[in-house]
C-alpha cells in the first residue's frame, strides 16, 4: 500500500492571484497566514458581534451578586 501524499502549499502566484479576488471584494483584508489548508486572511472592517444587554457584560462570572 502506498503512502498518501504530504499537503502541499500554495504556490506564489495561487497566493497572489487569491489575494487580488479577496481585495477587490473586501479592501481592507490582509493575509494572515499561509499553509497546506489554503491562505486565510484577516478582514479588519468587519465588527464583532454586539455584545448581549443582560447587564453581564464586564461582570465577572460568579454566584455572588455585584
Amino acid at each position: 500500500m502506498s503512502r498518501p501524499s504530504a499537503p502541499s502549499m500554495p504556490t506564489e502566484s495561487q497566493i497572489q492571484d487569491v489575494h487580488k479576488i479577496v481585495a477587490e471584494l473586501y479592501p481592507g483584508a490582509r493575509i494572515v497566514r499561509v499553509g497546506p489548508e489554503g491562505v486565510s486572511f484577516d478582514y479588519p472592517d468587519t465588527k464583532a458581534p454586539a455584545a448581549p444587554a443582560d447587564g453581564w457584560t464586564g461582570s465577572p462570572f460568579s454566584d455572588q451578586a455585584p
